[in-house]
């Protein structure tokens, strides 16, 4: 959209961004509206705003809670893709947090979290790094370093001939007695894709297929995306299981805290908010129930997976 299609104004304290005829006000900088705006463009830059209460408060409001109960002080975070920084700005206003290290693969995304570290004072944050796919691969950080990391919205964009030794990343650098959120990951196995294209079955096709699907039925959306584009590393379409949430070895030196945490099925219940999720409720829950019965993780049955992980001190047995 060119300039003149948006109005950008500062009041004082707050920016307000009219994009036709509506208004949006934020307290980011002009500067950090513009690079977004850039970034997103402006009919998305508006959804932006929120997020640091929408996304941040709505997904870490658990983890806090739980680490709060168990007298957690001083951590080391380290947020997994940290797109436009909303979640953090959260981290750096909770006092149990002593450093908070971030990264992402897209060079705009930073270069605004970046801003807002400096604009803000987030002096919690002591890096906001660019890496490539590549380099995810490899951390450039020694085992064992962090207390908590958190992968919010981030495992389905993985590219798939990389994402294993990716989120074996995560572990490797994960503390002993340490925690890994791996949230707002759309689930592979719940029949209806609700991330991307939001048809069923479509993350289990082969891609020409799927690509034809969602141009037939979601013709508005993809009718001018190329297939190079539709499947192309990081669009997320074929989302992610609950195995790709784990390390290549497993169970081996974790617990699951999901439930006691309040995440998996407590999350989606409780933040329940649509008639049609509420009206399907009961029947979720005859599936967790299920799952449960046979010894597996509820989330299994969900949209989402909101999983929350307890690295196990070295001396610690597995139950």
């Amino acid at each position: 959209m060119s300039e003149s299609s948006y109005r950008l104004v500062d009041v004082g304290d707050r920016r307000v961004l009219t994009v036709e005829g509506r208004e949006y006000s934020t307290r980011y900088s002009e500067r950090v509206v513009r690079m977004l705006i850039d970034r997103k463009g402006v009919h998305r830059a508006p959804l932006y705003f929120d997020f640091k209460e929408t996304r941040g408060r709505h997904f870490l409001g658990p983890l806090f809670r739980y680490l709060r109960a168990r007298r957690a002080q001083d951590l080391a975070v380290l947020e997994v893709g940290c797109s436009f920084g909303h979640v953090t700005e959260y981290l750096a206003e909770q006092p149990e947090i002593a450093t908070i290290h971030a990264f992402d693969t897209d060079p705009a995304f930073v270069a605004i979290t970046r801003a807002k570290v400096e604009e803000l004072g987030l002096k919690t944050v002591r890096s906001v790094a660019r890496l490539s796919n590549e380099e995810t691969r490899r951390l450039p950080w020694a085992d064992g370093v962090f207390d908590v990391v958190l992968a919010v919205g981030v495992v389905e964009h993985l590219p798939a001939h990389y994402r294993r030794a990716q989120v074996d990343e995560y572990y490797r650098v994960l503390a002993p007695d340490g925690h890994i959120a791996v949230l707002d990951t759309p689930n592979r196995w719940f029949p209806l894709e609700t991330h991307s294209v939001g048809l069923p079955l479509v993350q289990w096709l082969p891609a020409p297929i799927a690509y034809r699907y969602a141009r037939t039925l979601r013709r508005r959306v993809f009718r001018d995306v190329p297939y190079a584009e539709f499947v192309a590393d990081g669009t997320g379409w074929r989302n992610a299981t609950f195995a790709d949430c784990l390390p290549s070895w497993g169970w081996r030196g974790l617990e699951d805290v999901t439930e006691a945490a309040g995440y998996g099925w407590r999350f989606f219940r409780d933040t329940a908010r649509s008639r049609t999720r509420k009206a399907l409720l009961p029947f979720f829950a005859v599936g967790v129930a299920l799952l449960s019965g046979a010894g597996l993780p509820p989330s299994l049955c969900l949209p989402y997976l909101n999983l929350l992980f307890h690295k196990l001190p070295a001396a610690t047995p597995v139950a």
